[in-house]
């Protein structure tokens, strides 16, 4: 029993576990190779990951090394440039600009800062540690640089600004510097900006500008700032004391204004209103250019749209700083509250705007003149382009009706009756101020938008069209249209040499003009008086070149610095020059023909005759010599073409040294031997055409005298002692011949004695009027 037991032990372990798990204990030879080559790729991958590892760090290391030595060249930099910006008191932003900007990009690697390249990574960047770093000394800069220059320029805006307006933002700024409460950045930023353009202007370069504002902006980003710099009380005080006289409507009014509120909407402009052609007609009295005009804020838009949405907003925000801005006692900070919610600030802020929208229109269209007219034919072409159909003067006026018409919807009559009405409301008005109440819109039954409205009725009707009919400015075009065709008719008789043609068109569109609004009145008027002015100019640098071309060249050439025009001259004016330009049908007396229309010779000296109320030249200038000219005409050619003389000679006395004195006149004989005083004619030109002249005495003398040439009787009398006679026409003449003297009286053929003649004398060629 006992054998049989253990053999079936054996017999089941022998084939159950030594057989059965045989391969444990011997070796599979595929499998232990395949396993060899297992481990020996991993430890191959182990290395190249090592490797690279280590190249990828060592590479990352070069790299953030590189970039460090590159951060510290610009913070080398940096330092430099804050070294260099001066280190003084002062509110001037400029100097630190180069030493900001370097300080903002000291830690800005090559690409983006969210993207590091993989070539500074693998937990090596040092990138976003330097850009920290850089970051918090660029708003240490900030802080210790731009904010104490802010603070400081502050100061010097309360200690130094004289205008109201800015005083109040100024002095806001300041206290809420030291107030965290009523901190407001956009206010601060806004009063900066305002302050650079008005003090920096175009100094400034965009970049600069741009700059700046970028800037100011990382300052007040950190939060509300708090001014560096001491508070001076007394410097707030003295301000708010300054401040007291400026009303609150006028502090609200201001706000708005300086907020830009009318940015948004488009100027208005002569060029954009009126079309193309209105810079070929129109022009700015002021100089300015006809694309600049009325700015948007006082247009239709500007209030409705603009004004009218910021204006309760504005005045709540001022009522609700005067506690803290100016000190105000809670009790009347409370009262301009009250006011506030009653409307009666904002109504006293609209009168303060609509004021100063009508008084900008008036000064804008009083501005507007009709271009300068220097010729009959610019006067033509402003009339052609005013008279057309696609006239600038219609669609100008519509727009600026327009933009002066705030209450749109009230008909003629409506206002009509709210004016009537406004007597009985102010009686209202009184009872109940009586016992408390407030008016809203000013006086009763009245918009206050009357304000501007009421000033331009008449611009307002002038292109309103009745029912059924036609609006005035149809008439006025219409009347330019006439204007045209007198101006065309003016323009042709000039030209050809004629007088303007007359018309009472220009005296009308005068009278038309009192009763017309700017700017038509002002067009009216400049037309009226400019067109008649202008063809008066245009008729007489016609005349002038006429004056010029006809007599002037011709008499300068013959007779300028000639006897007997120069006493002195060598030179003689010929006869036949002297007949061309003296003589019946001469130059001068064709010119006088064509001048006479314009001259009154019935009045001594001559003078010109008004031309539509204008006299055409000075009395002073060349009319003078046209009246000298019709003196020596009537002198020397009484008798004919040719300029000639009659001369009668009578002896008075002669001395009883002279046995005989005698006169040769080209053969004409004057002979005195102590006998009868017999008269003796002589005619020059004489007979015989020697033009000889010669004065001979018995006993003859040391010298004698002699003279020759055309006017050798005129030069002898040079030379001879004349004293004027009884008559205009007489004269006495001593000659005198080594001392011996022989007197006669000399009697002329006529009143103007051509003798030391005034107007021989005193003539000068004219080149004009």
């Amino acid at each position: 029993q006992r054998a049989s037991g253990r053999s079936f032990f054996l017999e089941r372990l022998l084939s159950e576990v030594v057989f059965a798990e045989q391969g444990m204990a011997g070796t599979r030879r595929g499998w232990e190779r395949r396993r060899a080559a297992l481990v020996s790729a991993a430890y191959a991958v182990l290395a190249v990951v090592g490797v690279g590892l280590v190249a990828a760090w060592w590479t990352s290391w070069r790299g953030n090394r590189d970039y460090v030595d590159r951060v510290a060249e610009r913070m080398e930099t940096v330092r430099r440039q804050v070294q260099e910006t001066p280190n003084r008191a002062t509110s001037d932003l400029l100097p630190l600009l180069p030493a900001l900007q370097a300080t903002r990009r000291l830690a800005m690697a090559q690409g983006p800062a969210t993207d590091v390249p993989w070539t500074l990574g693998f937990g090596l960047y040092q990138g976003r540690k330097l850009d920290s770093a850089a970051r918090n000394a660029y708003d240490q800069m900030l802080r210790d640089a731009v904010l104490p220059r802010l603070a400081l320029r502050f100061e010097e805006q309360l200690r130094t600004d004289s205008q109201p307006e800015s005083l109040y933002e100024a002095l806001k700024v300041y206290v809420m510097m030291y107030d965290l409460p009523h901190f407001d950045a956009a206010a601060l930023k806004t009063q900066v900006e305002a302050d650079w353009e008005v003090r920096l202007g175009r100094s400034l370069s965009p970049e600069q500008r741009e700059a700046l504002r970028e800037h100011l902006d990382a300052l007040l980003a950190q939060g509300p700032v708090v001014s560096p710099l001491p508070k001076d009380q007394a410097l707030i005080d003295s301000t708010r004391a300054r401040l007291a006289a400026v009303s609150l409507p006028q502090r609200v009014y201001t706000r708005l204004r300086q907020s830009g509120l009318g940015d948004g909407f488009p100027e208005f402009t002569v060029v954009k209103a009126g079309g193309g052609n209105a810079p070929l007609v129109f022009t700015r009295a002021s100089g300015a250019p006809l694309t600049q005009g009325v700015p948007g804020l006082f247009t239709y838009k500007g209030y409705y749209e603009g004004f009218q949405k910021k204006v309760d907003e504005a005045a709540r925000q001022l009522a609700d700083e005067q506690s803290w801005v100016l000190g105000i006692p809670a009790s009347e900070a409370k009262g301009a509250q009250a006011a506030f919610a009653s409307d009666k600030l904002i109504n006293d802020v609209r009168r303060l705007y609509l004021t100063d929208y009508r008084d900008t229109w008036k000064r804008f269209i009083a501005d507007v003149r009709i271009a300068p007219v220097t010729s009959i034919s610019q006067a033509v072409e402003r009339t052609r382009f005013l008279a057309a159909p696609d006239s600038p003067l219609i669609p100008l006026l519509k727009a600026m009706s327009r933009e002066t018409t705030l209450l749109a919807g009230d008909s003629a009559l409506e206002r009509a009756q709210q004016k009537a009405g406004s007597v009985i409301g102010d009686i209202k008005g009184r009872l109940q101020g009586a016992v408390g109440a407030r008016s809203t819109t000013g006086a009763p039954g009245e918009r206050i938008e009357s304000i501007v409205d009421d000033e331009f009725v008449g611009l307002r009707r002038m292109v309103t069209a009745p029912e059924g009919g036609k609006a005035p400015i149809d008439g006025v075009v219409a009347r330019l249209g006439e204007l045209q065709v007198l101006l065309t008719a003016t323009e042709a008789a000039l030209k050809g040499g004629g007088a303007p043609v007359p018309s009472p068109l220009p005296n009308q569109l005068k009278a038309d003009a009192a009763n017309s609004p700017e700017p038509v009145r002002s067009v009216l008027e400049t037309l009226g008086s400019t067109s008649a002015r202008v063809a008066l100019m245009q008729l007489r640098e016609t005349l002038s070149r006429d004056v010029r071309s006809q007599v002037g060249e011709f008499c300068t050439q013959a007779a300028a610095g000639r006897y007997p025009f120069d006493p002195n001259a060598a030179r003689e004016i010929t006869p036949a020059d002297f007949a061309t330009l003296f003589g019946p049908g001469g130059k001068f007396e064709q010119m006088q023909q064509k001048l006479a229309p314009y001259i009154d010779t019935s009045t001594r000296p001559w003078s010109f005759r008004p031309v539509e109320g204008t006299p055409l030249g000075t009395d002073h200038g060349s009319l003078p010599q046209f009246q000298r000219a019709a003196a020596i005409r009537e002198t020397f050619f009484a008798g004919g073409t040719g300029p000639s003389t009659q001369l009668v000679f009578k002896p008075v006395e002669m001395d009883v040294a002279l046995k005989e004195f005698t006169l040769d006149v080209d053969g004409q004989l004057v002979r005195y031997d102590h006998g009868p005083q017999i008269p003796q004619p002589v005619r020059w030109p004489g007979p015989r055409g020697t033009n000889v002249v010669r004065v001979m005495a018995q006993p003859a003398g040391s010298t004698g005298m002699v003279a020759d040439g055309p006017w050798a009787l005129f030069r002898l009398f040079e030379r001879v002692t004349l004293q004027p006679g009884a008559a205009p026409e007489k004269f006495r003449a001593i000659f005198d011949i080594d001392g011996r003297k022989a007197v006669f009286d000399v009697t002329a053929g006529s009143v103007r004695n051509p003798f030391r003649m005034t107007e021989l004398r005193n003539f000068s060629c004219p080149n004009g009027l």
